[in-house]
């Protein structure tokens, strides 16, 4: 932990869904965001995230009346624009009518159970339920593509683990109190250093602690 926060540049504006909670600490808009950001570079889903909120707005009022097309042509930029598209509209019509849109009300309880009831909507699943709670402070860690690819090349998770055994690994190891960082420094860390191919292993902060080197060798 320490080693990746000396060697590592990890800036809140680099991460769609800090920029958006940070601007507006608002449930509904960070989980729209994250939405837009799957399969899809934080840059492209915060530039979707700015056209939907000016041309038709980020509420579920808003996105609610709007139609499918027209939230298409404001997302597009982040790629699968239909999908999401309709995502975000049912997702929207299903918090008008389940929580009187409210959401804020959706992450009230204890955090299985509210992960179970995130799961339940549109283009949520476990990471992207994981990201809005950690985003929120609830003790939990969210696990993409650069974090399950770390986790594994240090030995921190088994080769073929799934999504919770590798989360559940994590939380294992580390304390509370780094949850939250965790997500952040690995997905910095694959992105910069530890790319899926040709890793920078020769100039790796962690090249004597980390065993993949060693053992593609």
């Amino acid at each position: 932990m320490s080693t990746l926060r000396q060697s590592l540049q990890v800036r809140d504006q680099d991460f769609a869904t800090l920029v958006v909670a940070n601007e507006s600490q608002d449930p509904f808009r960070v989980l729209v965001v994250t939405i837009l950001s799957q399969s899809c570079t934080d840059v492209a889903a915060l530039r979707a995230y700015r056209n939907l909120d000016q041309q038709i707005g980020v509420t579920v009022a808003d996105l609610e009346r709007a139609s499918a097309r027209r939230i298409q042509g404001a997302i597009k930029v982040a790629g699968l624009h239909r999908q999401k598209a309709r995502a975000i509209r049912r997702l929207a019509r299903m918090v008008k009518e389940q929580y009187a849109a409210n959401f804020d009300s959706v992450l009230d309880g204890q955090l299985e159970e509210v992960r179970s009831r995130l799961q339940q909507l549109p283009k949520v699943g476990p990471k992207t339920a994981d990201v809005l709670l950690s985003v929120f402070g609830r003790p939990t860690i969210s696990v993409d593509t650069h974090v399950n690819r770390v986790s594994k090349r240090l030995g921190l998770a088994p080769q073929k683990a799934k999504y919770e055994q590798v989360r559940t690994a994590l939380m294992q190891f580390y304390t509370e109190e780094d949850y939250g960082s965790i997500p952040l420094l690995f997905m910095a860390h694959g992105r910069q250093i530890c790319k899926a191919i040709k890793p920078h292993c020769t100039t790796c902060p962690l090249d004597k602690l980390c065993p993949y080197p060693r053992r593609n060798l």
